[in-house]
């Protein structure tokens, strides 16, 4: 089963400053609630074909390869797993002018079936909420602060 989460936030801040923040992999622990690792496996860093190993800990550890299959400056981040657990995250960035810009949040994932899958939902379920909420607030707080 596919479940989608969904979060806009509006940021004080121009939206080639936000942009770039999310798009540096380097930050992303700073603000993304529960990843406890991201590494690079390409020597590109960004942009489509970017790849990184990641795991997040929410209720239970989840790791997933992903790839960046869409990437426009300033508008469009997409990373989607190619190995592990079955993901696509979507980041759009609108600029509100006056220095301000929205985040569109857009996260799927696909949880395993069988006893194991039902167990891994039962632990992450209760979390996603939990953790898209403290993200959003993170990211808008530090890159505000910037």
């Amino acid at each position: 089963m596919t479940n989608v989460v969904e979060q806009s936030v509006e940021i004080a801040a121009p939206i080639g400053k936000v942009f770039a923040y999310v798009d540096d992999f380097s930050t992303t622990k700073d603000w993304m609630y529960g990843l406890s690792r991201i590494e690079p496996v390409t020597e590109q860093l960004r942009g489509v074909g970017a790849q990184y190993d990641g795991v997040m800990k929410v209720g239970v550890p989840l790791k997933a390869r992903i790839e960046c299959t869409a990437w426009e400056q300033d508008r469009l981040l997409e990373l989607t797993s190619v190995k592990g657990i079955e993901t696509t995250q979507r980041w759009s960035f609108t600029d509100l002018g006056g220095g301000r810009t929205r985040v569109d949040a857009w996260i799927s994932y696909t949880l395993p079936g069988g006893p194991a899958g039902k167990a891994i939902a039962g632990a992450v379920k209760p979390v996603v909420g939990v953790a898209v909420k403290h993200s959003s607030e993170a990211l808008v707080r530090n890159v505000e602060a910037l």
